[in-house]
């Protein structure tokens, strides 16, 4: 059985489908829930596979996987039933928001951050081995040194996938921006003034990019939130990635 669960999971997983594992970890007198047993749910909650040894338990246990494949979290639950005690190990196989930023600046060093708090597994491409390094971008997915635009072209640019244009001194935006304008990128922004990248959507005219898709770039980048800090434009433009992504507006809660 627990063959027949792992290969459903590695189906699941294949074809990009949320997914949790749910395994006993330890129980308290309930006849036929054994440490070890395992299920597999889907994120709408339903048992694919496997079998807890109680209805009670799975009901309660597919539950618990459906909140933390919605919220992307693994977590230890203890569940407290007519039953008895048992504790569960919930690992969850999600989809996760992903964001490439090209450069590794200030700017973008505080977007990265504001990025892992929202639990985006971050890429950061730069030519610059000492502002690319492990010490600044500890929790990045990948860093990619070298050449930048090279680098993004090699990318797994996904509907899930953000994207931030911020090299250094502007010298590789314009490159970057040719290079994953066509992607099927959720969010395309470009940190520039308004001359400048207007004359990057130009030049994109002559390699037979269509407007319908230069519209989908971001720029300037953000949200207005007022700020000019590097720590205000950085949470300026995730709010801006985070309104897209939930298909919202920006505006305040208070005037919907």
């Amino acid at each position: 059985m627990k063959l027949n669960l792992m290969r459903l999971l590695a189906e699941y997983q294949e074809a990009n489908k949320e997914a949790a594992l749910i395994t006993v970890i330890s129980s308290e007198s309930i006849n036929n829930c054994r440490v070890g047993a395992m299920i597999l749910v889907n994120a709408e909650g339903e048992v694919l596979a496997g079998s807890l040894g109680s209805e009670l338990i799975e009901k309660k246990a597919a539950d618990q996987g459906k909140i933390c494949i919605n919220r992307g979290l693994s977590r230890k639950v203890l569940l407290d039933t007519l039953e008895g005690k048992v504790e569960i190990f919930i690992n969850s196989f999600c989809n996760h928001d992903s964001l490439i930023i090209a450069g590794a600046g200030t700017v973008s060093h505080n977007i990265y951050k504001f990025a892992r708090m929202l639990g985006y597994r971050v890429t950061i491409a730069d030519n610059r081995p000492d502002m690319l390094s492990k010490e600044r971008f500890s929790e990045a997915y990948e860093l990619l040194l070298g050449d930048i635009v090279e680098n993004l072209k090699l990318c797994s640019i996904t509907e899930d996938t953000s994207i931030v244009i911020a090299t250094h001194h502007h010298e590789f935006d314009e490159k970057s921006l040719q290079a994953v304008i066509s992607s099927p990128a959720r969010y395309i922004g470009v940190l520039g003034n308004s001359r400048r990248v207007a004359g990057y959507f130009k030049n994109l005219k002559t390699i037979n990019i269509t407007d319908e898709i230069i519209k989908k770039v971001h720029s300037p980048i953000g949200l207005d939130l007022g700020g000019k800090r590097t720590a205000e434009i950085a949470l300026a433009v995730m709010a801006e990635i985070q309104a897209v992504k939930y298909q919202r507006s920006g505006g305040p809660i208070s005037q919907k």
